[in-house]
């Protein structure tokens, strides 16, 4: 093993000079079909509590978020637009994806502006990451940074609760349950004289 002089910059500790170590460490160099793209995310941003404090379906939603921003070459941010079959595809639980994103709104880390359904044409959510600058050439809002564990904390105590029971009233009907208690199930003697 080399010799480590710590007056000689270009080598690292164990004698590799620091082009060859950078080499293997640098974000990808472009390639021709765009398999190589890749996003900045920040120590600052991944050790914040607005991250680190993420739900498992949360999490796999602002990942999807990312990817659609990077396939757009990152200059869509603000009018990304991801499916709920997108999320769901990519793994985010199906009944919890509006609960995902409420949960990424709330913590700072994405903008969600509301679609809504028309008569034949949708209009589908359209999302921008805070961590980056958005389409028109805005730089980051970085709203995250004001998300602090107390307020992540809250988030899983009351405000969930609070964020469904709100999109629940938006003119959504009621789903009634499978197992509705008003509807006895049928008593053996009814069975036989069913057959």
């Amino acid at each position: 093993m080399a010799e480590f002089n710590p007056r000689d910059r270009s080598r690292t500790s164990v004698g590799k000079t620091r082009s060859l170590v950078r080499k293997h460490t640098a974000p990808p160099s472009v390639s021709d079909d765009g398999s190589l793209r890749w996003q900045w995310l920040t120590i600052q941003l991944l050790e914040s509590p607005a991250f680190t404090s993420l739900s498992a379906n949360a999490c796999r939603a602002f990942f999807r978020v990312v990817i659609e921003h990077v396939a757009h070459a990152g200059l869509e941010n603000g009018r990304l637009v991801v499916t709920h079959p997108q999320f769901v595809s990519y793994g985010v639980t199906g009944e919890y994806v509006a609960d995902a994103l409420d949960e990424l709104e709330y913590k700072g880390l994405l903008k969600v502006r509301r679609g809504r359904a028309g008569s034949g044409v949708a209009h589908p959510n359209l999302f921008t990451l805070t961590f980056v600058g958005d389409h028109e050439g805005a730089p980051a809002t970085d709203e995250w940074k004001r998300c602090t564990a107390q307020r992540c904390r809250k988030w899983s105590e009351t405000d969930r609760r609070i964020a469904a029971d709100k999109r629940g009233r938006l003119g959504r009907k009621k789903k009634t349950s499978l197992r509705d208690p008003e509807i006895p199930p049928l008593r053996q003697s009814e069975i036989r004289r069913a057959s």
